[in-house]
C-alpha cells in the first residue's frame, strides 16, 4: 500500500497541465485571480493551495481561496496597499477587496527543528521553505496539491492528485507521528473522509484507533469548537458513523459512553442526519439549536421531571454534565438549558394538540423552544426551511390564556341627605 515517506518530500513533482485535469480559472475568485497574477507578474511563484484546489477538482465552491507563494510578508505587503500581516507564529499577509473579502497569502514555509522532534505534541515555529517542504508539511495528500498560474497545471509532490481519483484520505508522512504531534488531525482525518464520502487509508484509521485517547492533550475548547464546526457541516451524520467506531467521540466525551448504548447511538444519528437537512437550507442553523438537538438523546436517557418548573431547575446540571468535558461556556449552556426545559415541556401538550400556557408562552426561549419541537417532529422534507421559516413573523401555536375574572363595579352610594 502506498504511504508517503515520513521523509523531506522529493523535489521534482508530478506536473499535470491543464489538458489533463477539471480545474479552470472561471472557477476562482475575481480577488484570488488578482492576487495570483500580481504575485506571478512581479516574478513571483504563485500557486492556488490547499483546500481550494481539493474543492475545485471534487466540484464544490470553495469558501476561502488561499495563496502560497516564494515571496516574503514583507515583500508581498509592498505588492498590495490593501493588506496587512497577521500572526505570530508563522506570519502570513491577508489582502482586503470591498466587500468584506479577504484573500489570504503565506510564504512557502517548512517544519522547524522542533516539529522534527517526534516527542512535541504541538509544533514549534515554522520556518520559511520551498514548494516541496510546504506540501510535505500539510496533513493529507489531497490537501497537498497545488495549482500554478503560470502555466495553469498541478502541481503535486505528494501522491494527492491519484488519491483524489481513488477517493482515500491518506495522512503525508507517517500517520503515528502526526497524530501524536498534533492530535486534532485524527478529527482532519474523519472530516475529510465524512464531506467527501471518502474511504481512510487502513494504515491512519488503525493509527487514530489506537491514539485515540490523545485527542484529551488537546484544549478542551478547541475540541468544542472542532466539534461544532463538524454538526453543523452538512455531514454530520457520516461524520458521527467514522466518530462512534474510531473511538475519538467517547474519548472527547466520556460521560457519554454509559448512557448512550446502542439505542442512543442510533437516536444521535437520527438528530444528525435531521441537523444535515437543517444544513441544507438557505440560512444557517443557530449554534444554540445545534448544541439542543446534539444534547437530546443524552438528555433521553435521563430520568426528568415532567413539569417545565421541574425541567428548569434539572437542566442546567444536566447539560453541565453532558458537555464538561469540552468546557460549555456557562452563558450558553444557561441558554441551551432554558430552550431544552421549555422544548421539554411544550411537547406533550402540542402533540395532545393543547395550546401552550400563557406564561410558558410569555418566556423569551419560547420561539426557539417550539423551533427544536418542530426540528424533533417535523417531517423531514421540511427541515431545510425550518430556519426560513422560523425567520419570519412565526406561526405559532395557539396560546391557553387564563380567563381573568373582572369584579362588577359596585353602585354608587347614595349621597347622605342635605339637612
Amino acid at each position: 500500500m502506498r504511504q508517503t515517506s515520513p521523509m523531506a518530500a522529493p523535489d521534482t513533482p508530478r506536473v499535470i497541465p491543464r489538458p489533463e485535469h477539471t480545474l479552470s480559472r472561471r472557477d476562482i475568485s475575481l480577488e484570488a485571480l488578482k492576487v495570483l497574477y500580481r504575485l506571478h507578474h512581479t516574478g513571483y511563484l504563485a500557486y492556488l493551495v490547499g483546500g481550494s484546489v481539493r474543492d475545485l477538482l471534487v466540484g464544490k465552491r470553495p469558501k476561502d481561496f488561499d495563496i502560497a507563494t516564494d515571496a516574503r510578508p514583507g515583500e508581498i505587503r509592498k505588492l498590495f496597499r490593501n493588506s496587512r500581516v497577521i500572526g505570530r507564529r508563522f506570519r502570513l499577509v491577508q489582502v482586503y477587496f470591498r466587500g468584506g473579502r479577504i484573500v489570504e497569502v503565506s510564504t512557502f514555509r517548512r517544519r522547524s527543528e522542533f516539529e522534527d522532534r517526534a516527542d512535541d505534541v504541538l509544533v514549534g515555529n515554522n520556518t520559511f521553505g520551498t514548494p516541496a517542504e510546504d506540501a510535505q508539511r500539510r496533513d493529507l495528500t489531497i490537501n497537498g496539491l497545488f495549482y500554478n498560474i503560470g502555466d495553469f497545471s498541478l502541481v503535486d509532490y505528494v501522491g494527492g492528485l491519484q488519491d483524489l481519483r481513488e477517493g482515500l484520505i491518506r495522512v503525508i508522512g507517517d500517520p503515528a507521528v502526526r497524530f501524536h504531534r498534533d492530535p486534532v488531525r485524527m478529527l482532519r482525518v474523519l472530516r475529510h473522509a465524512a464531506r467527501l464520502g471518502f474511504r481512510i487509508d487502513p494504515p491512519a484509521w488503525e493509527e487514530i484507533r489506537r491514539q485515540r485517547h490523545n485527542i484529551r492533550l488537546c484544549p478542551p475548547a478547541r475540541l468544542r469548537d472542532e466539534l461544532l464546526k463538524d454538526l453543523k457541516s452538512g455531514a454530520a451524520r457520516p461524520f458521527l458513523e467514522l466518530m462512534l467506531p474510531s473511538g475519538l467521540f467517547y474519548a472527547i466525551l466520556p460521560s457519554w459512553q454509559k448512557r448512550l448504548g446502542k439505542k442512543g447511538e442510533a437516536r444521535l444519528l437520527e438528530l444528525c442526519h435531521r441537523l444535515d437537512l437543517l444544513a441544507a437550507g438557505e440560512f444557517p442553523p443557530p449554534e444554540g439549536l445545534i448544541w439542543a438537538a446534539f444534547l437530546t438523546p443524552y438528555l433521553e436517557q435521563e430520568s426528568l421531571p415532567e413539569t417545565y418548573a421541574g425541567l428548569r431547575e434539572v437542566m442546567p446540571e444536566k447539560v453541565r454534565q453532558a458537555l464538561a468535558a469540552i468546557e460549555f461556556p456557562r452563558q450558553r449552556q444557561e441558554e441551551v438549558s432554558q430552550v431544552l426545559a421549555l422544548a421539554w415541556a411544550l411537547t406533550p401538550l402540542l402533540l395532545a394538540g393543547k395550546a401552550a400556557p400563557a406564561r410558558l408562552a410569555r418566556l423569551v426561549a419560547y420561539r426557539e423552544a417550539l423551533r427544536l419541537h418542530r426540528f424533533w417532529k417535523a417531517p423531514q422534507e421540511e427541515l431545510p426551511h425550518l430556519v426560513e421559516a422560523e425567520e419570519a413573523p412565526p406561526d405559532l401555536p395557539p396560546v391557553k390564556r387564563r380567563r381573568r375574572w373582572r369584579r362588577r363595579p359596585r353602585a354608587p352610594r347614595p349621597s347622605p341627605p342635605k339637612t
